[in-house]
């Protein structure tokens, strides 16, 4: 058997750390329980991540950036401006009614790791940082007058969705966020533009 590069292990162990993290929490799992279900030595693990700090943060970038391609890529399915931002919530919907669902993993972490200069959480505001500005941009492209505002409206319904599932379950509230997104988008895109 050939042995794994550096880069494989350092998959390998995130993808055993991810898995453990957003089960149980990243707090729950100490170092030695990614070391033994990844099956790799603790020279391995600690190689490429030194801390559980490092660790933490390169989970909470890699389900950033994974949430990231998905919704670009349900949201390149459709042309219409309004239709991207509302396939973003029909896909998020969906993602509460996995079984394995166990809420945002970068809202998880924030809440988690609250000091502002942990690395972790860091990643996490950066993520919905980034999540509001493309939905800002997609705001300004579907013809709202005040996208900035539009899109603070869809983020506050988009971190709803993961909170409200999590908690009462996907058959709950949380099934209606579809509607209130067009609803939202409607009355924004029907506003007259100011001047």
């Amino acid at each position: 058997m050939a042995r794994k590069t550096a880069e494989e292990n350092r998959r390998h162990v995130l993808a055993v750390a991810s898995r453990l993290y957003y089960q149980r929490g990243i707090r729950a799992v100490g170092m030695d329980l990614v070391v033994k279900e990844s099956g790799v030595g603790n020279a391995t693990v600690y190689r490429q991540f030194p801390t559980k700090d490092a660790l933490a943060s390169a989970y909470t970038q890699d389900r950033a950036d994974a949430w990231f391609a998905r919704m670009r890529h349900v949201a390149d399915q459709v042309d219409d401006p309004r239709e991207k931002l509302l396939a973003i919530f029909t896909a998020v919907i969906e993602e509460t009614r996995l079984p394995t669902f166990r809420g945002c993993p970068m809202l998880n972490t924030h809440t988690e790791f609250p000091d502002p200069q942990h690395p972790a959480n860091r990643v996490a505001v950066a993520h919905e940082r980034r999540v509001r500005h493309w939905m800002r941009d997609l705001a300004a492209d579907a013809c709202a007058p005040d996208p900035e505002q539009l899109a603070d409206d869809l983020l506050l319904v988009l971190n709803g969705v993961y909170v409200t599932a999590t908690v009462l379950g996907p058959q709950g509230p949380a099934q209606r966020a579809g509607e209130l997104a067009r609803r939202l988008i409607r009355t924004a895109c029907d506003e007259p533009r100011r001047p």
